[in-house]
C-alpha cells in the first residue's frame, strides 16, 4: 500500500503509535517516531495512506488516493459476497450505532487494545493497524499532494505586499540650486545637491529677464552634488532656475532660485586742473557706479613718477582727491576707474598741467640826467 504525507499546523505530541510513522526532514532524511515524541507546527509525517490519529477529543482520517495501487485494485475486484467478516462486522456495527473502535481487536500490525484492555482498535481510530497520535488542540490538516489553498488565496497578500512598498517610497527626493546673482558672465554656472541617487538626471529650465526658456540636463555626481553651464548667452537682468530629479519610484522633488547678470561695465568721468599754479591739484568726476564705491585715481607726472590715489562716491554721483605728491611743473595725466558688484570696470581719462613759475618783465622808461633816482618802472 502506497504511503500519505501528512503536514501537521500546529504542536503536536504523540501519545501512541501503532504502526511506523516517520518525521520528514527538510533535506528528505526520515526519522522513526516514538511515543513522547513532541512535533512542531508544519512538521511533515509519512504514514501509511489511510492512517487516523487523534487530535483532543476529534479523530482524523486521512482519505485514500484517487489512484488505487495494485493491492487496492484487486479488493475492487472483489464481489460483494467477498467482503470480509470483520469488515462486515464493522459495519454492522456502525449501523446498529455502536462505536466501532471499542468493539474489535487490534489489527494484525500491533497495537495496544482499547481502553479497559477490551480488543479493539488503540486510541480512538476505527481503522486498526495505522497510526493514532493526540493533538493538542483541533484543527484541519492537509495532506500531501492535496493543496488545501486555492493558487489565488494568496492574491490579496501579494497585494497587499505591492501596495505596502509603495507606500514605503512616496517621499520625493530633496534638492537644492543655486543660481549666481549679481555676475557678469552670461552664462553663469547653475550648482547644486540631491539626495537622489548618483547618476540620476537632473533637468534645469532657466527663464530669463525677457521670459525667454532654455532647458539643460546634468547628473548626479557621486557626492549628491551637480552642476551644468548656461548654453544660451543671458541677457542683463534678472533670471529663474527651477531644477527637478525623478527618484526610481516616480517621486519628483523641485527647487527654484533666481539670480541676475550684469555685463555693462559704470560709466565714470575725471577732471585733471589743467594750467594750475597748485602742486596739489584736486582731481573730481562723476560716475553712475553707487554710492559708496571706490574710485581709484592713478597719477602720472611729467617725469613719468606715478601715484595712486582712492575716492568714495557720493550719493550724488561725485568724487574728488587731492594730489599727494607734488607735481612737478609739467603735464601730467589722471586715469580713473570704477567696478561694480557684478565685476564690471568701468575707466576715463584726463591731462592737466602745473606752472609754479612766474614770469615778470621789467622796463624803464626815459632815465635822463632830469629824472635820475625816479625813473618810472614796468613790468608783468
Amino acid at each position: 500500500m502506497s504511503s500519505k504525507s501528512i503536514v501537521l499546523d500546529q504542536d503536536v505530541v504523540v501519545t501512541q503509535l501503532q504502526g511506523k510513522v516517520y518525521l520528514v526532514a527538510a533535506d528528505g532524511s526520515q526519522t522513526l517516531l516514538s511515543e513522547g515524541d513532541v512535533l512542531p507546527k508544519d512538521a511533515v509525517l509519512l504514514a501509511p495512506e489511510g492512517a487516523s490519529f487523534q487530535g483532543g477529543e476529534t479523530t482524523f482520517t486521512l482519505s485514500p488516493s484517487n489512484t488505487p495501487d495494485a493491492e487496492e485494485s484487486q479488493l475492487a475486484l472483489q464481489g460483494q459476497g467477498d467482503v470480509p467478516d470483520d469488515i462486515a462486522a464493522l459495519q454492522q456495527a456502525i449501523l446498529a450505532g455502536t462505536d466501532p473502535t471499542q468493539a474489535f481487536e487490534a489489527s494484525a500490525a500491533g497495537g495496544a487494545p482499547a481502553a479497559g484492555n477490551v480488543g479493539g482498535v488503540a486510541g480512538a481510530s476505527g481503522n486498526g493497524g495505522f497510526i493514532t497520535i493526540d493533538r493538542t488542540g483541533d484543527a484541519t490538516i492537509s495532506t500531501a499532494g492535496f493543496d488545501s489553498a486555492n493558487p489565488d488565496d494568496t492574491a490579496p497578500l501579494a497585494e497587499a505586499q505591492d501596495d505596502e512598498d509603495e507606500l514605503l517610497d512616496l517621499a520625493a527626493p530633496t534638492i537644492t540650486v543655486s543660481a549666481p546673482d549679481n555676475v557678469n558672465d552670461s552664462t553663469p554656472t547653475l550648482t547644486g545637491t540631491t539626495d537622489a541617487a548618483p547618476g540620476s538626471t537632473v533637468t534645469l529650465v532657466v527663464t530669463d529677464a525677457n521670459g525667454n526658456q532654455q532647458t539643460l540636463i546634468t547628473t548626479v555626481n557621486p557626492d549628491g552634488s551637480f552642476s551644468v553651464d548656461v548654453g544660451t548667452p543671458l541677457p542683463d537682468g534678472g533670471y529663474d532656475v527651477t531644477a527637478s530629479v525623478t527618484d526610481p519610484a516616480g517621486n519628483t522633488g523641485t527647487s527654484t532660485d533666481d539670480g541676475s547678470v550684469d555685463t555693462t561695465a559704470p560709466s565714470v568721468t575725471v577732471t585733471a586742473p589743467d594750467n594750475t599754479s597748485d602742486s596739489t591739484p584736486t582731481i573730481t568726476g562723476t560716475t553712475n557706479a553707487a554710492p559708496g564705491s571706490t574710485v581709484t585715481l592713478v597719477v602720472t607726472d611729467v617725469n613719468g613718477n606715478q601715484q595712486t590715489l582712492t575716492a568714495t562716491v557720493q550719493p550724488d554721483g561725485t568724487y574728488s582727491s587731492n594730489v599727494v605728491t607734488l607735481l612737478p611743473d609739467g603735464g601730467y595725466e589722471v586715469t580713473a576707474s570704477v567696478t561694480d558688484p557684478a565685476g564690471n570696470t568701468g575707466t576715463a581719462a584726463d591731462d592737466g598741467s602745473v606752472d609754479t613759475t612766474a614770469n615778470i618783465t621789467v622796463s624803464l622808461d626815459n632815465v635822463n640826467g632830469a629824472n635820475v633816482g625816479n625813473a618810472p618802472i614796468s613790468g608783468t
